[in-house]
């Protein structure tokens, strides 16, 4: 079955240190432009979202301890050593502290990200204010769990802003136009399970052909950034043909990100126009990313369908 859940876009304009005090929610992470396009140097947009979120709680006194609340003490741990925390988490660790969350996981939605913002929110020695600075700690925090990290999916959580990626490693945080009548946001769950790795390995092993690469140039990358700069001035005029054409792209060239079992119902949406689908992250499996015109014509029809 696929499962929905739309969204509204909530962002968060709050002091860097006011709202240190305030928080509960770390919310979870989607990546709205730049799906392996960002691996070439090309634009990527990410927002918080905090329909999925992780917040701080407390176990009851005589519970036994679990898998992940061991992991976390060896993180913590890592953390002490590289002088990045105080010792207070691990502490409280070990007094039943644990971090409850309602974010998939493998689902590319930036679980162990909302993890490392709420760490560094309520245990850092000292809070960096420099996006530039803050993106270097959380990229060495979350390395504990990738082996390497970009930084962004913490950082997009902890600020709770918007962020665009340019060149790799180039990050702003955009000023979004508001849209008169905006799209509806929602995500398909295809219930199948992914691996990024092999979907990256994919794409880059195709990047170096020349017939692809063109193909990107001349195609994907000008719809591409027309469709994500048109998202940041809420220019609707420009931003459904680019949408159009990006979904057209992918459900032809990247058919290993396109899981069998939503290809028909993308074609509809592009038949129909009442929506328009394309890949959430690395694709191949977990959500779908979809947009809709206000009043959400196709989307009933969506929640209802059975794989």
């Amino acid at each position: 079955m696929i499962r929905s859940w739309v969204f509204q876009q909530v962002y968060w304009y709050r002091d860097a240190f006011a709202f240190l005090l305030m928080r509960i929610h770390y919310p979870a992470k989607i990546l709205l432009f730049g799906e392996h396009l960002l691996l070439t140097g090309a634009s990527a947009l990410t927002l918080p979202l905090p329909t999925f979120s992780g917040r701080w709680q407390w176990q009851e006194p005589g519970q036994p301890g679990t898998p992940r609340q061991a992991r976390l003490l060896e993180f913590a741990q890592c953390l002490e050593r590289k002088q990045l925390i105080n010792n207070t988490f691990h502490a409280n660790l070990q007094k039943g502290l644990f971090f409850e969350s309602n974010i998939p996981e493998g689902y590319g939605m930036g679980s162990s990200g909302a993890l490392c913002a709420a760490i560094y929110a309520d245990y850092a020695l000292y809070h960096e204010t420099d996006p530039a600075a803050l993106k270097a700690t959380f990229s060495e925090m979350e390395s504990f769990f990738h082996g390497s990290s970009s930084g962004i999916d913490p950082l997009t959580s902890y600020l709770e802003r918007p962020l665009l990626i340019r060149n790799k490693t180039e990050v702003a945080l955009p000023t979004l136009a508001k849209w008169p009548h905006p799209p509806a946001l929602f995500l398909l769950d295809t219930c199948l399970p992914r691996q990024t790795g092999p979907l990256v390995q994919w794409f880059l092993a195709q990047w170096e052909t020349p017939a692809f690469r063109l193909l990107v140039e001349q195609e994907l990358l000008p719809a591409h950034e027309a469709a994500l700069a048109a998202w940041l001035q809420a220019d609707a005029g420009a931003f459904w043909p680019a949408l159009r054409q990006l979904s057209v792209f992918q459900l032809r060239h990247f058919l290993p990100m396109v899981p069998e079992a939503v290809r028909l119902l993308w074609q509809q949406g592009l038949d129909s126009g009442d929506y328009y689908l394309k890949i959430c992250g690395a694709g191949g499996g977990g959500f779908m990313l979809g947009f809709a015109p206000e009043g959400l014509p196709g989307l009933a029809h969506l929640q209802s369908v059975a794989l």
